[in-house]
């Protein structure tokens, strides 16, 4: 599958004849964007600086807009719209380091899908390729910076599933706790499933989701907090080893937060471990990390095990449809999708429970 980039030019000028018709600013000037490569899977990203007139003279800004998928889609339920009013939310009601969100635009008619515009922020992201394990800034960094970075995000995570859920300014609907919300999670990843094997079962994830209902927590949620979805330390800016942004909200829901440090702790260990490198020296262990964000959340972590294998599970279906297209792209082989190292990691956990 092949994802053509859009054209900067015309980019920036329907941008600019955006910001002046729809949102009614004035002298608006739009320089010519950044449209990274391999953007489109999950959201299209564009990167844009533009200024307009202010109580005070020209305001210039540094800004991100981003378009919903309009070819291959990752996740089969729209979340587009949730994200960016949970982030917003986030940014006004929470001390939760997050970009300011300005506009979300539903009219399809100038990019194809709808999208929303928000303020760049300045910083660093692990890196996913290569591991943040093995190379990059992180990797560089003394064992001591690696601990403050993972410690900022454990807290950023924390702080997300400290912030009542009825403080959050969204549309009506949007963020319901469910009756059962293990039970609700477990059902969306069911059909997620279904959907993304396309009529070939897939045997591993299949017997993951048998086990994570057959040892479903019998004890309820104590009180649904939003969840990130997907935690992990490639989805945060860092400045000077602190969280200065969360990124990504695609996944996000209302559940047990266990969801979120499940997956936070074993997407690092898949992606360390995963392909052959140590953790870095500077991150607290699992229990280390656990017993922090019990100790800013207040809830318990006795079920981590558990969440471990669902994140496992969740990733592993994600990886499927991912796996897909990078199949479709010539990138991998046919079995890429249903064997790679998140569906490895996925099989390590089960053999562990």
């Amino acid at each position: 599958m092949d994802f053509q980039l859009r054209d900067p030019l015309e980019t920036a000028s329907r941008l600019r004849s955006w910001l002046t018709d729809v949102r009614g600013l004035t002298d608006v000037e739009v320089g010519e964007p950044t449209i990274p490569a391999g953007t489109g899977a999950s959201n299209e990203t564009v990167l844009f600086d533009a200024s307009w007139a202010g109580p005070a003279g020209p305001e210039r800004h540094h800004l991100v807009a981003r378009i919903a998928p309009t070819s291959y889609v990752v996740f089969p339920d729209d979340t587009f719209a949730l994200q960016f009013h949970v982030m917003r939310a986030l940014a006004e009601a929470s001390s939760v380091p997050m970009a300011r969100m300005h506009w979300f635009e539903p009219d399809i008619s100038w990019f194809g899908a709808p999208f929303w515009i928000m303020e760049r922020v300045a910083g660093l992201i692990p890196s996913d390729t290569p591991p943040y394990a093995s190379a990059g800034w992180l990797a560089d960094a003394s064992p001591e910076q690696q601990r403050q970075a993972w410690v900022s995000g454990v807290r950023a995570l924390a702080g997300i599933h400290t912030t009542a859920l009825a403080d959050l300014d969204v549309p009506a609907g949007l963020l319901v706790p469910p009756d059962d919300p293990v039970g609700a999670e477990l059902d969306r990843y069911e059909r997620f499933l279904a959907w993304a094997e396309e009529g070939r079962p897939f045997e591993l994830a299949r017997d993951a989701l048998a086990w994570l209902r057959r040892n479903k927590p019998s004890t309820p949620v104590d009180a649904p907090a939003l969840c990130w979805g997907d935690a992990r330390l490639s989805n945060l800016i860092f400045q000077d080893f602190e969280v200065a942004a969360v990124l990504d909200w695609e996944m996000a829901s209302v559940g047990d937060p266990l969801l979120d440090l499940g997956w936070w702790i074993f997407a690092d260990e898949t992606l360390t471990t995963g392909p052959g490198v140590n953790r870095l020296p500077g991150f607290p262990s699992r229990d280390e990390t656990a017993a922090l964000w019990q100790s800013v959340t207040g809830r318990p972590t006795d079920n981590l095990d558990y969440f471990e294998v669902f994140a496992g599970l969740r990733f592993t279906v994600i990886m499927v449809r991912i796996g897909k297209l990078v199949v479709d792209m010539g990138f991998m082989p046919d079995t890429f999708p249903y064997d790679n190292m998140v569906s490895q990691a996925l099989r390590r956990v089960l053999s562990q429970v």
